[in-house]
């Protein structure tokens, strides 16, 4: 009885040993000595804790798939307690929703093994960025045609966004309707929780000179028609005067006698008398 006690206890021991050896304990990552969104420009430490009685190994950071960081300890790491690895960041608000997370490859008394934490996602926030693409610093206005313009803020938590006209009117919204009546200075506001962001527009206020312009090029079309029908009432008198009438014209008689073929023939011409003929 007794020699079946100790193959029991013995057995629960290599077990514990295996169990130890194999399922290289645990591992974590967390956000050291800060809890909440981080912000853009700031620093934070994430602090990656691993226990396993191997002695030595590497501890790994990683960031979207990629290797950030990464630590070889040998004869140093604390089998009775957890080891602290840490890695300062620096969040761009590209970082918003990135997942991070740590791994140990230990080296054991057969190939190494490795153990991963769980994904640890930050949340980025950062204040407002005014689109100036789309938000010129000078706008110019034609007298009695209204122009919109648009105030885009990128940011996180959302901005929200609003217009002051002077000291006192204030309008929200991304859109704004401008006219002649609009003052010459406005300021766009796109705030959030971690701060504001200020874009000064100018208005500009020009003449439409189009109905004028029409108006000189329609009364140089009429001047110059003016000028050609005169011009061409003139050509028209001397052409005509130029004409000759055939009804008017006489026939010069050249003593009776008649041209043949372009030449002078002067053949004299007697009037025969009716008992001429019958003779």
């Amino acid at each position: 009885m007794t020699a079946r006690s100790d193959r029991i206890l013995f057995t629960c021991l290599i077990l514990d040993l295996l169990s130890r050896l194999y399922a290289l304990d645990d591992i974590s990552i967390s956000v050291g000595n800060h809890t909440g969104p981080m912000i853009v420009g700031e620093e934070y430490e994430l602090q990656c804790d691993v226990r396993t009685v191997a002695k030595s190994g590497v501890v790994r950071f990683y960031r979207r798939q990629h290797l950030v960081n990464e630590t070889i300890f040998t004869d140093t790491f604390n089998t009775s307690d957890r080891n602290t690895y840490k890695l300062q960041i620096h969040p761009k608000k590209t970082d918003n929703g990135a997942q991070y997370w740590c791994e140990a490859e230990l080296e054991l008394p057969q190939p190494p093994h490795k153990v991963t934490s769980k994904s640890l996602s930050i949340t980025v926030h950062f204040k407002p960025i005014i689109n100036e693409t789309k938000l010129l610093s000078k706008v110019p206005v034609f007298r009695g045609y209204p122009v919109v313009i648009v105030c885009e803020a990128e940011g996180n938590p959302k901005p929200k966004i609003s217009w002051n006209l002077s000291t006192t009117n204030k309008v929200d919204g991304e859109t704004l309707n401008i006219t002649e009546s609009t003052p010459e200075d406005l300021l766009c506001i796109a705030i959030n929780s971690v701060g504001s962001t200020i874009r000064h527009v100018k208005v500009v206020l020009k003449e439409d000179y189009l109905p004028l312009i029409a108006g000189l090029v329609a009364i140089t079309v009429a001047f110059i028609s003016v000028i050609f029908i005169f011009i061409y009432s003139i050509y028209y008198k001397k052409a005509k005067m130029g004409r000759y009438n055939l009804k008017d014209a006489k026939l010069s008689p050249q003593n009776g006698d008649i041209a043949q073929n372009g030449k002078d023939n002067s053949i004299p011409m007697k009037k025969l008398s009716q008992s001429n003929i019958l003779a």
